[in-house]
């Protein structure tokens, strides 16, 4: 078995960057792995809980990510999450070049835990999953891919960044929560 937290501890090709202190978020009972861009220094790091700030409150981004559970009868608490980068990336420019670094460790991750559908939220999250460069997000996201990682077929949604930076947060995810993630979600039952 590979011990991930020392591949990510180990691992330098970003640089010498802060780093993850886990493997992985493992949250919840659903089969569903939300995957995020990079760890936010405020964020789960500290509070150990995926969209929550040290004081236990929801972050901007996990009450809209809530909502958009909601709509398929699930919350925060039943699904799992982690980043495609696995260090505190400080300057947006590097978020590609990083998250294909990742690549091989966050295919273990996704190795060890039985995750059936994988949302990946925003441009670099699919593009890692994915494999191939996206120019406009709005063409893959909504659209359902089946993926082989480590043996196993996966089916990937990509998703519109949950933060309320971006206009879609909640009304681009919407009709794909209410379409193809329900359905999804029905099958898996």
């Amino acid at each position: 078995m590979v011990d991930i937290e020392t591949m990510i501890k180990k691992c330098n090709k970003c640089g010498n960057l802060e780093k993850l202190t886990c493997d992985t978020m493992k949250i919840g009972k659903s089969r569903i792995l939300v995957l995020g861009e990079s760890p936010a220094k405020d964020g789960w790091i500290v509070s150990k809980r995926a969209f929550y700030n040290k004081d236990g409150k929801f972050q901007a981004t996990g009450k809209v990510l809530e909502r958009l559970l909601n709509l398929v009868d699930l919350s925060i608490d039943d699904i799992n999450f982690t980043e495609v980068c696995k260090c505190i990336i400080e300057d947006r420019k590097t978020l590609r070049k990083c998250s294909e670094n990742c690549k091989e460790i966050l295919f273990k991750q996704i190795g060890k835990f039985n995750f059936d559908i994988i949302l990946p939220m925003g441009v670099y999250p699919s593009e890692t999953i994915l494999g191939f460069k996206i120019d406009k997000l709005k063409d893959v996201v909504g659209k359902k891919y089946e993926i082989d990682i480590e043996g196993s077929t996966k089916i990937v949604i990509p998703i519109y960044h949950t933060s309320p930076a971006s206009p879609l947060c909640f009304k681009g995810n919407e009709p794909i929560f209410n379409g193809v993630i329900k359905e999804e979600l029905v099958k898996e039952r």
